[in-house]
């Protein structure tokens, strides 16, 4: 009987492992939430005092939260292409925003999970995270929608607020389907620009919004985990949280990110849950990097890994193993301060308690005795720092390089990571290693911050002081390229061509690869009525950067000055086929097909031009000429009207109406706007002639009939 019961208890070992192979166990759901610009030590769960972080703090205390996690790069695309991939920036050629796309070739953790089997979906918040730069690849839904409802916006938003990012992912993770599903939601609020919300918070925050970013923030993070858990998904979710990089906020003199490896912008956010799996309210306190975080998440998924990658799986760890590693080494790099301004990039390498930042003036800090990194140990320790460097030398020697994928971007593109503080791709630097001799960040920073307040001076009235301060700082940076494009520009608008010219060629003398410095000094040229000069200098550009949309546009206008039409036709449609949205440069080409006499093709440009920019009252003014030249007299009226409406003070666009209303038969509305127009410039002939005019048909004519 025994043998009998042991034989029977083998046989439904036997079946329960047959079956167990047979039908296994469904996988896990993943919801992976990126948050953007987020420093750790900002939130309740990282023990900020101030945090309003319920939400993130629960999820902490029900999972594993990582107390030393560090970002690849202080940058927003090349951290996520890295937490994508496995590989530094370096290694999967996406180094900085805006620049270059994520190599087809390379797999991303979409990839193999829609390999296997898995519903994938992203939502993200910010034209830097856009599909063209390569990210979308794996995911069946790529939700980047940032083309604005209102065409009088530009052709693309900054970014969307976290409750529309989550709206659309809830909107997404509501439909009934079977099979696991991976939805990455990213949300962008607390990058600069920062909102204070008192709609949500009252004045809590008036004086401390970044906070208040985060505390919306953390808001939209509870809406999903409440979906979860409405919908009984939580224990069988895992949910990771991750920050792709923090913010300076005036730590080490930097106010955003992108131009140091403190850890004010490397140390992140980063919390694992799943019930089943990791048990609660853990927190490890090993060094991990952005890089193991996808080889650990497909070990969790109990899925294998087909990439080859540098990231390694910490799951060991999070679950509380030995194979936790209070020694793993976490590689940092940015090469913005070098693309953008010319000065040294800079390499950081964490391993325990010990930092290291290589740049022109290397850095050592000991991060257990002095985590604010205030006490540069170079010179006290030179022994270390000789160590550390030989460390970072020799992780970087295992890494495979891999060039840049450039992409091409429209203008409206450049001007969406303009907004957003990026250069948007303008090349300023030439090919091979940087020299070992330039400007150190340190030293530059401040006056990063400086022109930054002279900016906010000649916005808030104060233009006069804001050049000055542009001046003095030009003089003492020679080589910071913001402080002359800045200065140049607000002489340009100010007319003073002549000096505004002057900075743009001190600009280039220092950095001839400067896109917008060619640009500028062109704009210059053309006040001078230099148009040859110009059209070098636009041309010079284009040399450097083919696809440079504002170059084409500049050279245009400056060749149509000079009657050479068939080029300046060629570049306003170059232009145009860059950026289809680009207003100016339709109604360009618009007033040169005016002029040849082509008035369909005009009007057809001056429609589109208003489609994209309906606040040009020349172009308002322009295209209902033609129409009533056409005989579309409505329609004219009401472009005519409109002109007038967006610049009242413009003496012609009130007498073109003025005008039109006298041949309309409209002669009191007529004398009205002429009236205008000589109040605008009195002794305007046309405007005189035309009053007259009108006057004298008012007097002929029965009151009554108007």
């Amino acid at each position: 009987m025994r043998r009998r019961i042991l034989l029977c208890g083998i046989a439904l070992g036997v079946l329960a492992a047959a079956a167990a192979w047979l039908w296994p166990r469904p996988r896990p759901h993943l919801l992976l939430i990126t948050l953007d610009t987020t420093r750790a030590d900002r939130l309740g769960c990282y023990r900020y005092p101030a945090g309003r972080t319920p939400a993130l703090d629960s999820l902490a205390a029900s999972g594993v939260l990582c107390e030393r996690a560090y970002t690849v790069a202080p940058i927003t695309l090349p951290a996520h292409a890295s937490l994508f991939t496995g590989l530094y920036p370096a290694e999967n050629g996406v180094r900085t925003n805006g620049r270059g796309k994520l190599d087809a070739a390379i797999p991303t953790l979409a990839g193999v999970l829609r390999h296997q089997g898995y519903h994938t979906a992203a939502f993200v918040a910010s034209f830097v995270l856009d599909s063209k730069f390569g990210l979308d690849r794996g995911f069946q839904v790529y939700d980047d929608d940032f083309v604005s409802d209102d065409p009088s916006a530009d052709a693309l938003h900054r970014q969307r607020n976290g409750a529309a990012v989550v709206d659309a992912a809830l909107a997404w993770l509501k439909q009934p389907r079977s099979g696991p599903l991976f939805c990455w939601v990213h949300l962008y609020d607390p990058h600069f620009p920062y909102l204070s919300h008192p709609d949500l918070f009252g004045d809590e925050f008036a004086e401390r919004p970044y906070d208040a970013e985060i505390a919306y923030v953390d808001r939209q993070v509870g809406r999903l985990i409440d979906f979860l858990k409405e919908r009984r998904l939580d224990a069988q979710t895992l949910v990771v949280v991750v920050g792709d990089h923090g913010e300076g906020l005036g730590d080490h003199v930097e106010r955003r990110h992108g131009h140091t490896l403190y850890d004010s912008a490397l140390h992140v956010p980063l919390i694992f849950r799943r019930p089943a799996q990791l048990a609660p309210g853990r927190r490890m306190t090993a060094n991990v990097s952005l890089v193991d975080v996808s080889p650990t998440i497909l070990e969790l998924l109990g899925l294998a890994d087909p990439r080859t990658i540098t990231g390694k799986s910490f799951r060991a760890a999070l679950q509380g193993n030995s194979g936790e590693n209070g020694e793993a080494l976490c590689y940092s790099a940015t090469d913005d301060p070098f693309l953008s301004n010319g000065w040294s990039p800079l390499r950081s390498l964490i391993e325990g308690n010990c930092k290291y930042i290589r740049t022109t003036k290397p850095e050592l800090y000991d991060l257990a005795a002095d985590p604010g990194e205030r006490q540069n140990l170079v010179e006290a320790d030179p022994d270390k720092a000789r160590t550390m460097a030989s460390r970072l030398a020799e992780l970087e020697s295992r890494l495979v390089p891999r060039d840049e994928t450039r992409v091409q971007l429209s203008a409206a593109e450049r001007r969406a990571l303009a907004s957003l503080g990026y250069a948007g791709g303008a090349a300023e630097t030439t090919e091979g290693p940087p020299p070992a001799d330039l400007p150190d960040v340190k030293d530059m920073l401040p006056f990063d911050c400086a022109v930054e307040d002279a900016q906010t001076l000649i916005h808030e009235g104060s233009p006069q002081a804001g050049i000055e301060r542009l001046r003095e700082i030009t003089r003492q940076a020679r080589t910071h390229s913001d402080a002359h494009l800045h200065l140049g520009y607000a002489l340009l608008l100010r007319k003073e061509f002549e000096e505004a010219a002057d900075v743009y060629r001190s600009l280039l003398a220092v950095k001839p690869e400067n896109l917008h410095g060619h640009v500028g000094l062109g704009l210059a040229l053309v006040g001078q009525g230099r148009f040859e000069e110009a059209i070098t200098e636009y041309s010079q550009a284009l040399e450097i950067d083919p696809g440079f949309t504002d170059a084409h546009y500049n050279l245009a206008q400056a060749l149509a000055a000079g009657g050479r039409r068939d080029e300046a036709l060629a570049h306003y449609t170059a232009a145009i086929d860059s950026d289809p949205h680009y207003a100016i440069a339709y109604a360009g080409r618009g007033r040169l097909w005016a002029d040849l006499g082509r008035f369909d093709e005009a009007i057809g440009d001056w429609r589109k031009a208003l489609k994209y920019g309906p606040d040009s009252a020349e172009t308002q003014r322009n295209l209902g000429i033609a129409l009533a030249q056409r005989g579309q007299a409505d329609e004219a009226g009401r472009h005519l009207a409109r002109a007038v409406e967006i610049d009242p003070q413009n003496s012609e666009w009130q007498c073109d109406l003025g005008l039109f209303l006298l041949l309309r038969r409209q002669h009191a509305q007529a004398i009205a706007h002429l009236n205008k127009a000589l109040e605008i410039m009195p002794g305007y002939a046309r405007a005189e002639a035309a009053l007259e005019q009108a006057r004298e048909a008012l007097a002929g004519q029965d009151p009554t009939a108007q």
